[in-house]
């Protein structure tokens, strides 16, 4: 009750001035803003972190693995570590092969891929997972993916979409296919090449995928460059579980030769890229609250400089020095707070709005999600106003501490 009064009569009346009332609003309207902006900022980018995982295993499988004793996709086949995977029925296991090529169109265009032999199984699969990616857009799966009954075959690819547009062609065209180990043959010899047909253009929305890969039937297509040795092979697998990835990958490495892939570890360089962003600019971000919070410091420090009569007069009265410390303290700290909370209450307002609507921007090719998404993080919330009283108090202590140096004798005598 006592600080409430304190407030109303030294602050926000008009006896207390209207250039500490105005400095006193407009603090707490940046601490306001501040927070606000700090938390929707991280909100979507935690968001967006969110949707660029989701879209990474809708694509990429959980684990990879490469097996240096198998010389074929036969043996892999048959190879301990593949039959251990294939016990849990519940795992979806498949094994694949890449080739590194050189693709050449009828009109002379010329561009480096990663050819990728796979089961028909395995391209259902990758379907069904682009299909739970994007569950809106299943009523126009024959638009923009290809059908499930159109699977490639002999003499048949599949393109992302990047690299057909990179390189000019469209569905039903023809390419060739040539391994670069020809760029090493003696002039008068022919590279082993194969003359494929484009069955389909396909948009998976990960850039990689869509930029450099070429999909085809393993064993169907692509026969003519089986030779060159140019070919790796491995197991790709989707967990049933995902959170038991450590345990089974540690089950995998007990097998002799087998070398095991996390999709975190293939994609640590992103992982890492973008948490270092979300750092960096929570940091500024956190920095020009902190500019903000400081202006309680102001408002202290004028309050104090013309109210030095009326602290003099509640120490002649039996304040104590610490009490009047104690009491400009939580006025200032109070200031602080009513900002805090009005930009914590709008920040995880709008965070939550954002994240049940997302901002769906213009079409464009260049974006592959045309949506600003966002993830509301309690622990996040949590932290900032931990954060923020600890700035408040020290904020609104280190100012108030000159109120104890105020001697009643000589304060009173001043006019």
């Amino acid at each position: 009750m006592l600080i409430g009064h304190f407030m109303r009569n030294f602050i926000f009346s008009k006896r207390a001035g209207a250039l500490v009332r105005r400095i006193a609003w407009l603090s707490m309207i940046g601490i306001g803003i501040s927070v606000t902006a700090f938390l929707i900022v991280l909100f979507v980018m935690n968001g967006m972190n969110a949707s660029i995982k989701k879209r990474i295993l809708g694509m990429e499988p959980h684990l990879t693995l490469s097996i240096s004793t198998a010389s074929s996709p036969e043996s892999i086949e048959l190879h301990p570590a593949f039959l251990r995977l294939k016990e849990n029925p519940e795992n979806r296991a498949y094994v694949y092969e890449n080739q590194d090529v050189i693709i050449r169109t009828q009109d002379g265009q010329f561009r480096g891929g990663i050819a990728r032999g796979v089961t028909e199984d395995s391209l259902k699969n990758f379907l069904q997972m682009v299909q739970e990616m994007n569950p809106e857009r299943k009523g126009t799966l024959t638009k923009l993916y290809w059908d499930p009954a159109d699977i490639p075959g002999k003499g048949e690819i599949i393109l992302g979409v990047d690299l057909a547009l990179s390189l000019g062609v469209y569905e039903g065209d023809f390419v060739t296919l040539v391994s670069p180990s020809g760029l090493l043959l003696p002039p008068g010899e022919t590279p082993r090449f194969e003359r494929l047909r484009v069955s389909r253009v396909i948009t998976t929305s990960l850039a990689d995928i869509d930029a450099q890969y070429i999909f085809y039937q393993r064993g169907v297509t692509l026969n003519a460059l089986a030779k060159d040795g140019m070919r790796s092979f491995g197991i790709e697998v989707w967990l049933q579980h995902p959170e038991q990835l450590e345990a089974v990958k540690e089950d995998l490495l007990k097998f002799d030769g087998v070398g095991v892939e996390t999709w975190m570890e293939r994609n640590s360089a992103l992982l890492y890229a973008l948490k270092l962003e979300k750092l960096t600019i929570g940091t500024f971000l956190g920095l020009s609250g902190m500019i903000a919070a400081t202006s309680i410091i102001t408002v202290l420090a004028l309050l104090l400089s013309q109210k030095r009569r009326d602290i003099a007069i509640l120490r002649t009265i039996g304040f104590s020095g610490r009490a009047v410390v104690k009491t400009f303290t939580l006025i200032g700290f109070l200031l602080s707070s009513a900002g805090v909370f009005v930009g914590v209450f709008l920040g995880t307002s709008v965070g939550y709005y954002i994240q049940r609507n997302p901002i769906q921007i213009k079409q464009s090719e260049i974006y592959y999600d045309p949506s600003i998404p966002a993830l509301v993080d309690p622990s996040l919330v949590i932290g900032v106003l931990l954060a923020s009283i600890v700035i408040a108090l020290l904020g609104s202590y280190i100012p108030s501490r000159t109120a104890s140096e105020i001697e009643p004798s000589e304060a009173l005598r001043q006019k």
